[in-house]
């Protein structure tokens, strides 16, 4: 509408200029500057939202867009000495650069906001995905971050710390019985029973599907057997009941512990640590019972 106004008032008030007064090269170039204000008015508003914005860009440009217009309308037209087109020519131009740069401060601050609420999101995922879903406690990725830390914390004080390592037996089975839901049941209240049992500064996670490990800083090894056998009674006492039944079903788990100081790297330390389970599950062969 604006664009059809202004060359409806061109072609009314100015008079059409000879072929041979035109300059074609100008033509071109203002030419090119007027197309290309247009374009970027359509791609602000298909690629913008709606709002404030983009409300301050398009009127900008917009008048950005008149001011070469008529100066680009000049080219084919000889107006009257002193008429009001020529005056108000330059005028449009300077105001919607200042709309303009409003409008491009406030993307700005925008734009801030939007990459600050994606830098807390991210780190809510990133947090998140430190923690197993089924447990709620610390997932594996987490564990081997830690086991890192604490292996320098140990080389630099020239101290030491334990590692507890807990298989439920026959876990597979279970799931082939009971099914899946209520195998992650089981697995919820076996890591609630290890939470409950562990210290403040103690550190469980899920390892695997049936395997948890716990780590304790700066602790001796007759604390760290203690807290294990502990755990372990608390674990194999609970009666886990499934759908209406009476019947409870006694989780078996196998364990062990060991202490590592700061000469370990933290893969030695998990495969020596998941040695000594598997030493611990080959002298405890029971049967499966429910």
């Amino acid at each position: 509408m604006t664009i059809a106004i202004v060359c409806l008032g061109a072609y009314s008030f100015g008079q059409l200029k000879q072929t041979s007064e035109i300059d074609f090269i100008d033509i071109a170039g203002e030419g090119g500057i007027t197309l290309m204000t247009l374009i970027w008015i359509f791609f602000t508003l298909v690629s913008r939202p709606s709002g404030r914005v983009t409300n301050l860009l398009f009127i900008g440009l917009l008048f950005t867009h008149v001011s070469v217009l008529l100066d680009f309308l000049d080219e084919f037209f000889i107006y009257p000495d002193d008429h009001w087109l020529t005056a108000i020519e330059a005028l449009p131009a300077p105001l919607g650069m200042v709309l303009m740069s409003i409008a491009l401060y406030q993307w700005h601050q925008e734009q801030t906001a939007i990459n600050h609420q994606l830098s807390r999101t991210e780190r809510f995922y990133r947090e998140h995905s430190l923690v197993d879903f089924t447990t709620g406690l610390y997932s594996a990725e987490y564990m081997k971050q830690q086991i890192k830390l604490e292996i320098n914390q140990a080389k630099k004080q020239q101290t030491s710390f334990s590692l507890m390592m807990f298989d439920l037996r026959h876990f597979a089975q279970f799931n082939h019985d009971y099914g899946y839901q209520h195998g992650d049941l089981m697995l919820r209240e076996v890591a609630q029973l290890i939470q409950m049992n562990i210290r403040d500064g103690d550190i469980a996670c899920r390892y695997a599907s049936d395997r948890f490990i716990v780590l304790m800083p700066n602790t001796l090894e007759v604390t760290t057997k203690e807290i294990e056998q502990q755990t372990k009674r608390a674990i194999e006492h609970l009666a886990f009941k499934h759908g209406q039944t009476s019947e409870a079903i006694y989780p078996k788990v196998i364990t062990c512990n060991h202490q590592y100081r700061g000469w370990h790297s933290y893969e030695e330390v998990l495969y020596d640590i998941n040695n000594h389970l598997s030493a611990a599950k080959q002298l405890a062969k029971k049967p499966y019972s429910a």
